[in-house]
């Protein structure tokens, strides 16, 4: 919860109602100095530096070996960045431990659901933490938010209802690009999106032009757009579909994106041809 109070800008201390700039206003641009300053001292907690609390010590806990497709594409790269928003306990199904603790990544490890966030603090992750959702909206709002494990999801049909389950809380969602602008950060090597159903959604808020983000993997399972919108949507921004990875069933996928600007399709076949 934020409250009242008075935040550093540029060496000139702004007064301002940190409830009010949270509560939802699409006249906040993302990138307000207000916005990324409660970001950086009210949300934000940064890598622990104490030991891992693991629970199965897996080399690589994802679920479907979306890492490896990654690594095929990246390379075997030291202090990389990643994104992984649907984190969970940090570590079951985790796209990105594998990352940090063999090849010393950081990153940003992002969890809407309370009860799962407290269980990735004390996971003691090498990475920022938000208990926070990402924003479907181009600037910070409050959601409804089922607390359901691994699954988990924001409930738009439960919005201003007096009565709802005790599993449906309000949480609070925050803007990527401000995520990455509170962290200094532009560059990204991979981003690992699954937020039930909102995927595209998310993406939407980013604005492109302004982060170089290399590689993504985007789940595909509840959304009400298809997989034709997505693949569409990430081209036009100047992304190609590597893969996608099919899970339960093949209309449960996780798509991977490449930025062009980092590797054409045409320069990831040539290297792995090369390579054979």
């Amino acid at each position: 919860m934020v409250s009242d109070g008075q935040c550093s800008l540029g060496g000139n201390f702004v007064a301002f109602d940190f409830a009010e700039v949270m509560k939802g206003s699409a006249s906040l641009r993302q990138d307000d100095p207000k916005l990324i300053e409660v970001i950086r001292t009210q949300y934000l907690n940064p890598a622990s530096t104490k030991p891992y609390k693991m629970k199965n010590n897996k080399d690589d806990p994802s679920q479907f070996n979306q890492p490896t497709e990654i690594l095929k594409l990246l390379g075997p790269i030291r202090n990389g960045f990643f994104i992984e928003c649907g984190a969970y306990d940090g570590e079951t199904f985790s796209n990105t431990l594998n990352f940090e603790r063999t090849l010393g990544w950081r990153g940003l490890l992002v969890e809407g659901d309370p009860n799962n966030y407290k269980a990735l603090l004390r996971m003691n992750r090498k990475a920022w933490t938000v208990g926070a959702c990402l924003s479907i909206k181009p600037f910070p709002h409050s959601v409804m938010f089922q607390m359901k494990g691994t699954g988990g999801l924001i409930r738009r049909d439960m919005e201003g209802k007096v009565s709802r389950p005790k599993n449906v809380v309000e949480v609070q969602c925050l803007p990527l690009f401000s995520l990455l602008l509170a962290l200094n950060v532009t560059t990204v090597d991979y981003f690992s999106l699954d937020v039930e159903g909102l995927e595209l959604e998310v993406l939407k808020t980013i604005p492109w032009d302004k982060v170089h983000i290399k590689t993504l993997s985007v789940e595909h399972q509840h959304g009400v757009w298809s997989k034709d919108d997505l693949r569409r949507y990430m081209e036009q921004q100047g992304y190609w579909t590597y893969n996608n990875v099919t899970k339960f069933r093949a209309d449960f996928l996780d798509f991977i994106f490449v930025k062009n600007t980092f590797k054409t399709r045409k320069e990831y076949l040539s290297s792995r041809q090369s390579k054979q």
